[in-house]
């Protein structure tokens, strides 16, 4: 079943765009990878939608913190005015209504937005970031299970702006 992600990427990434899971651009996860049947163009009809009426955030790096069941994955938090909470809730609802199941998904409430650490980047706390940029990742592209491949991307507050064209 394929599975995708919906992120908030800190540098440009546009359609086709490949990388692997060690090269990940730096991202705010706004919705946890997920498995899904439905169709990829309603998939991005649905995450359009809410990039289109949402604005670009602004926040910045908060502490370091240690993410993942062992405490082993290095990460920053986020700060921001509530925005990506807000973000998020919307990005769920717009998917459900598409028919995707995210109950495991809407069941967390402990969304905490965080940049997790890279060895070719990282966020720096204090940091000021801007996030302008959704973008709908296929996490099991053909080229293989370590790699990444972006479907589509919207600038926020767009509605006309879809990178993806």
């Amino acid at each position: 079943m394929p599975r995708f992600v919906v992120v908030l990427p800190l540098v440009p990434l546009v359609p086709g765009d490949e990388f692997t899971v060690a090269d990940w651009p730096l991202h705010v996860t706004l919705v946890e990878p997920f498995l899904t049947d439905v169709a990829v163009a309603d998939l991005a009809a649905a995450v359009s939608r809410i990039a289109g009426s949402a604005a670009p955030v602004r926040a910045s790096a908060g502490e370091e913190a240690m993410f993942g069941r062992r405490r082993d994955v290095p990460v920053t938090l986020v700060r921001d005015g509530g925005e990506l909470a807000a973000l998020r809730s919307g990005a769920l609802d717009a998917l459900r209504e598409a028919g995707v199941d995210l109950d495991r998904i809407r069941a967390r409430s402990d969304f905490r937005p965080h940049v997790t650490r890279k060895r070719h980047a990282y966020l720096v706390p204090g940091e000021h970031i801007s996030l302008d940029t959704l973008a709908l990742i296929d996490m099991r592209p053909a080229e293989g299970a370590h790699h990444r491949s972006v479907i589509a991307s919207w600038r926020l507050g767009d509605r006309d702006s879809d990178v993806s064209d």
